[in-house]
């Protein structure tokens, strides 16, 4: 969820998709204080970002999760780089 300025009353303001509505041919979303609206797209749009938004759920792990689980303490907390001849052609 990203939280953004209303360009009219500069209200912060969450664009959260389940707050979209149709209005005729466009998706909107406006803001709660001023009634403005701040996001407006086209029903491909809005299958588009909310596609996007499960594929990005669905298999992108949670990296803090997961580095919580793992077993930092054996983890180096340095990394080197060695040179390993010459490159090219």
């Amino acid at each position: 969820m990203k939280i953004i300025a209303c360009p009219t009353c500069e209200q912060d303001v969450q664009g959260d998709m389940k707050r979209l509505q149709k209005l005729e041919d466009r998706w909107v979303m406006a803001c709660k204080k001023c009634g403005a609206p701040f996001l407006s797209v086209s029903k491909e749009e809005k299958e588009m970002i909310l596609e996007g938004i499960r594929l990005t759920e669905a298999y992108v792990p949670d990296i803090i999760h997961a580095y919580h689980s793992e077993d930092v303490k054996n983890l180096p907390s340095r990394v080197g780089f060695e040179k390993h001849g010459k490159m090219g052609p």
